[in-house]
């Protein structure tokens, strides 16, 4: 299998209901486990990481590997934010199935990386005081 090279790039704030600590952000693995990102432009934070190329046909790439959660035709990553007790004060879902087979091809051609920017400088919470998740889209390209 070949490793398709990606990038995410995440500028934002962090849920509205959270307190910063070191490692309590980060990209989730399959084991829930935390992998922080380096510090990027303006206060963002960047992951690259590689996930490998299953099957790719004309109409769908599927990708495995640490990172890759969900069905294979609805992969997604998670970003995640543990509270001070261990337990997720919120996740997002960043869809991986959105990525073309041509966008994949044209990567692994050039050696390059797909890149995906999520910005998100308005987390909400509910009136309970309960941290809004859930699915974000991202445009994957191209970098």
């Amino acid at each position: 299998m070949e490793a398709l090279r990606l990038r995410l790039i995440y500028d934002g704030q962090g849920p509205t209901i959270w307190t910063p600590a070191p490692g309590a952000f980060g990209l989730q693995d399959k084991s829930g486990v935390l992998h922080v990102g380096t510090p990027g432009a303006a206060g963002a934070v960047v992951f690259d990481f590689a996930l490998q190329v299953k099957s790719l046909d004309a109409d769908q790439v599927v990708l495995v590997g640490d990172f890759a959660h969900g069905r294979p035709a609805e992969r997604f990553l998670y970003l995640g934010w543990r509270n001070a007790a261990g337990a997720f004060a919120q996740r997002l879902k960043l869809p991986l199935h959105t990525i073309t087979p041509a966008q994949a091809r044209q990567a692994l051609a050039e050696r390059m990386a797909l890149t995906a920017t999520l910005v998100d400088h308005h987390p909400k919470a509910t009136s309970t005081g309960a941290n809004i998740g859930g699915t974000r889209p991202v445009a994957w390209t191209l970098a």
